[in-house]
């Protein structure tokens, strides 16, 4: 299996703990679309590995190819999250009411990134950081070491010598 190692300080950390809890916020985000079971190796399992280390200056993770993959997506939704946050949060008025669809969204922001319940408009550079991290992570290659690993199962299926009714032993 191939592992990428990604070497974060605290802030981008905290962007990526962000980014794993509003994945698994989302029913079904760990089910593979092909098989309808859940990953051998999603987000779920990176997340202890991450909260771990989130007040350590400097964290230490590995990443599968899924994994990558996966986390670049949920990056891509939390930044339009984020975009939107501060015209929610000025929708809402001051009220309780959650600036996000995604489950405990809100307070796991703001537990994050305390600053963000001062002035939600900090939402907006969270969200420029996030994107250049999500350019950091390997998913083009992930996505290329996916798609090989397919091809070869293929080939490897094809190859394999079917079971012949026809033929007598």
């Amino acid at each position: 299996m191939t592992r990428f190692g990604l070497r974060l300080p605290n802030h981008q950390t905290r962007l990526v703990a962000l980014a794993i809890s509003y994945h698994l916020s989302r029913p079904g985000a760990e089910l593979n679309p092909d098989t309808l079971n859940e990953y051998e190796h999603g987000l779920a399992e990176l997340l202890p590995v991450v909260d771990a280390q989130l007040e350590h200056d400097t964290a230490v993770i590995e990443v599968g190819t899924l994994q990558a993959v996966l986390l670049t997506t949920a990056m891509s939704s939390v930044i339009s999250e984020l975009k939107m946050y501060s015209v929610f949060d000025t929708m809402s008025e001051g009220s309780r009411r959650p600036r996000s669809a995604a489950t405990g969204f809100d307070d796991r922001l703001r537990t994050l990134f305390p600053e963000v319940a001062g002035d939600s408009a900090h939402a907006t550079i969270l969200a420029e950081h996030m994107t250049l991290l999500r350019r950091e992570i390997p998913a083009v290659r992930a996505r290329e070491i996916i798609e090989e690993e397919r091809q070869a199962a293929l080939a490897a299926r094809a190859r394999k010598k079917r079971w012949q009714f026809w033929k007598s032993a």
